[in-house]
């Protein structure tokens, strides 16, 4: 068993680190995470965690492999993070643009200190202490709309972030405009950013952020942050970048 693990290089585990943390990766992803010479060194690497038995390969779709994590992974880090069996094509095509979004956000930000929990993350720590299958899929089902897609945690900020890919229905849109805002004016975050890939889908958005800064005005309901910012303001509609669907 310790030979199995023994000529793991700290470019191994940074990989591992992330296969973790994202639950879903491209090689050209680990690529630019982990700024390798080549891709060639990135398969040579995963065939190393391949046959350690801490990750595993399936082809997408006809042009495209990606990468897993197990749970002997988790355990070997002891990384806080929950592990999936398996995802949809559907599931998949997102966690994989919040991917790329993330690698572009890591680039253009430039902050000192970039640093970032993912969807994973927040949900390992809201059910870790859930004892029993049932149990556990009953209280996740209750939290899955109230967790962004990923935090970005910058010095002084933290940023909630989403990819939203597809056209959700106007309730469910205003009601996740109220518990951001309500998140916001309790300062559990200090923004919002929606990322969209067209202009339907954003003017869809900045309907449902009107429409709930109306119903607050309409109660007199504060609608400030800590520092006296207007809440809805904080909640800003951005368009994916060209990169990272693929333009």
């Amino acid at each position: 068993m310790l030979t199995k693990y023994s000529d793991f290089k700290e470019k191994d585990l940074e990989i591992l680190r992330f296969v973790l943390k994202q639950g879903i990766v491209t090689s050209q992803q680990i690529l630019r995470y982990t700024g390798e010479t080549s891709l060639h060194n990135v398969y040579r690497r995963l065939r190393k965690l391949e046959a350690a038995g801490l990750v595993w390969k399936k082809k997408l779709t006809l042009r495209l492999n990606v990468y897993f994590p197990k749970r002997e992974a988790r355990d070997y880090l002891d990384y806080p993070v929950t592990v999936a069996n398996d995802t949809s094509l559907y599931t998949a095509e997102h966690d994989l643009i919040i991917n790329d979004l993330i690698l572009h956000l890591k680039a253009s930000v430039k902050a000192e200190g970039f640093d970032y929990k993912t969807e994973r993350e927040y949900r390992f720590e809201l059910l870790e202490d859930t004892e029993g299958k049932q149990e556990m899929l009953q209280k996740w089902n209750k939290i899955r709309d109230t967790l962004p897609d990923v935090v970005l945690l910058l010095p002084g900020f933290t940023i909630a972030v989403e990819a939203e890919l597809h056209t959700k229905s106007n309730g469910r849109l205003q009601k996740k405009m109220h518990r951001y805002a309500a998140e916001l004016v309790a300062g559990k975050y200090t923004d919002v950013w929606y990322f969209v890939p067209n202009q339907t889908i954003g003017n869809a958005l900045k309907r449902a952020i009107e429409h709930v800064a109306q119903e607050w005005r309409s109660v007199g309901r504060p609608a400030q942050t800590q520092s006296g910012k207007n809440v809805f303001q904080q909640i800003q509609v951005r368009s994916l970048p060209a990169e990272v669907v693929g333009e």
